[in-house]
């Protein structure tokens, strides 16, 4: 991964990348799985990988004595920090880091949720990141991530290109370029594998964007109040299907992306 051209791009693209029809489609799963894991229990530390414009890190917040929100965009941390600072939200720390080499001490930290593209872009040394986050992480506690599926439903069905890559990579995931950014895509196989060879066992995964993915491009990464009303209900109503296919066995593996949890053995 080309770390400069990363931070460039989300330094250029500030805070508009996540206020599309896409990523606003992800914020009710990404409170989902928090409220979830967070159900009952009060943390030490957390850390929010690739923190971006500080979204989830708001929602951490609460939950822990302190959080670590790391980024390699200096311009994505200063908007995470005003966020914070605009939410009175005072524990925490941020770091302007590398996700493949965290200045953390191994075993401090008791869950890490990484939400977006964020370890999908590290495509060329993503297992470095699972160790990463393995040797941070205490015994028991939780990796949430966020990866790239390899059959999107979306290619399946419009991309030609996109599925003959697909299946040149065979048994694998293939590369996904966004934007001139290459991302990694995963099998279900190849993941689980991935994750148990750093030393964490995948205990339950779920799609994100499966059915919404089928919105028109332009609608899809437009933001609310461009798009117009009619492609706005259009988008709540695939999002509310997604909610009910989202959990079923195998439909998962459409989506265009997944949300992962894994525990440190």
């Amino acid at each position: 991964m080309d770390e400069r051209k990363v931070a460039a791009f989300y330094d250029v693209v500030g805070n508009t990348y996540d206020q599309s029809l896409y990523f606003l489609a992800c914020e009710a799963p990404y409170r989902s799985e928090i409220r979830r894991l967070s159900a009952g229990r009060r943390f030490r530390r957390l850390v929010d990988l690739g923190c971006g414009t500080g979204k989830q890190t708001v929602m951490l917040a609460p939950l822990a004595d302190e959080v670590v929100a790391v980024d390699i965009s200096p311009s994505s941390l200063q908007q995470a920090e005003a966020r914070c600072a605009g939410a009175n939200v005072r524990n925490v720390r941020f770091l302007h880091e590398s996700i493949v080499a965290l200045s953390l001490e191994s075993g401090s930290v008791d869950g890490i949720f990484s939400y977006g593209d964020v370890i999908s872009h590290v495509h060329d040394a993503y297992r470095q990141v699972f160790r990463e986050s393995a040797r941070v992480l205490r015994p028991g506690g939780f990796l949430a991530c966020e990866v790239d599926g390899k059959w999107e439903l979306d290619m399946l069905l419009h991309d030609p290109q996109e599925r003959a890559r697909a299946r040149a990579a065979r048994g694998v995931g293939h590369l996904r370029v966004w934007r001139d950014i290459p991302c990694k895509t995963f099998t279900d196989r190849e993941l689980r594998g991935d994750l148990a060879a750093a030393g964490l066992r995948p205990v339950s995964m779920r799609g994100v964007n499966i059915l919404h993915c089928l919105l028109p491009p332009s609608v899809l990464m437009g933001l609310p109040h461009s798009v117009g009303a009619g492609w706005r209900a259009i988008s709540t109503a695939l999002r509310g299907l997604d909610a009910v296919v989202a959990r079923l066995p195998w439909f998962y593996r459409l989506a265009s992306t997944r949300l992962v949890v894994a525990v440190r053995e």
